[in-house]
């Protein structure tokens, strides 16, 4: 889908498919009203009536819609993201392991046991020693144990 030419003035004169004043219609042609930049300036772009038909049947939202036409692709899924984010943290950003304990919650005790030896080792190489404060989870899981 591409931007048009069409300006927000000429698509509010069509009709209007939703009350949400995000999807219009114009001889057959469907059009979506997206709010863009800082000025939130009003652009529209073309919207395929199969598109227009999966946000009916509920299979997409308007927010799916929306990245959909700016970038041609869908927006991650949950499990995408997810994949994407334990993906950038254990080859490139492993420390946050040692300071954001909540970034643990992505991995396996299994991914973890592997992991953290190499946070650790990534953070004395960066910072000389690792945190006072910190206890290494898989000490606790041992004692858990």
């Amino acid at each position: 889908m591409a931007k048009t030419r069409l300006t927000w003035e000429e698509v509010s004169q069509y009709e209007q498919m939703e009350s949400n004043g995000k999807i219009w219609r114009h001889n057959g042609l469907y059009y979506l009203v997206n709010e863009e930049g800082i000025a939130a300036e009003r652009v529209v772009y073309e919207l395929s009536e199969d598109l227009y038909h999966l946000y009916k049947k509920g299979e997409r939202t308007l927010h799916d819609l929306s990245f959909k036409v700016q970038t041609g692709d869908w927006p991650a899924t949950e499990e995408e993201d997810r994949y994407y984010r334990k993906k950038f943290i254990a080859e490139k950003s492993r420390t946050v392991l040692i300071d954001l304990p909540q970034k643990r919650e992505l991995f396996t005790q299994e991914e973890l046991e592997e992991l953290i030896p190499l946070a650790e080792k990534d953070w004395i190489e960066w910072k000389g020693k690792l945190p006072d404060d910190y206890v290494s989870p898989l000490k606790n899981k041992t004692k858990e144990d």
